[in-house]
């Protein structure tokens, strides 16, 4: 007999996720998909191109091993061209319908610097891909 394996085993297996961006800030964000080879920012290297997503909107993007690249750490880099007055910013790392741990977790951009785990650890956060 045949055992058929969950959807999301599958995924996992695959090294499928998606970036989730929730974006409740009142100014667009530039988001920058950085990727390494141990659990730290230095040395992190950019998977793909950064992408824009408005003010109050959403956004996502699914990484693939064989379209992507495949490092065993993910994280993200993150700024606006203009200084956000209100909300705050979430990204999930979504590798199953019940695994989506925050790599943002409610971040207030107030000014046009460029954040990431380095810059705010406490807030943007280094995960096994």
């Amino acid at each position: 007999m045949v055992q058929i394996r969950p959807i999301d085993e599958f995924k996992r297996a695959l090294k499928i996720v998606s970036i989730f961006v929730d974006n409740g800030l009142n100014q667009s964000v530039t988001v920058q998909l950085k990727a390494n080879r141990e659990g730290a920012y230095a040395k992190s290297v950019n998977v793909g191109s950064a992408f824009t997503v408005n003010a109050s909107g959403q956004d996502s993007r699914t990484l693939t091993p064989d379209s992507s690249g495949w490092l065993p750490y993910i994280t993200v880099e993150v700024s606006c061209s203009t200084a956000p007055t209100s909300g705050t910013l979430d990204i999930y790392l979504v590798r199953t319908k019940d695994d989506q741990p925050k790599l943002v977790d409610s971040l207030a951009i107030r000014d046009t610097s460029t954040h990431n785990a380095s810059t705010d650890p406490t807030k943007i956060l280094i995960f096994e891909w």
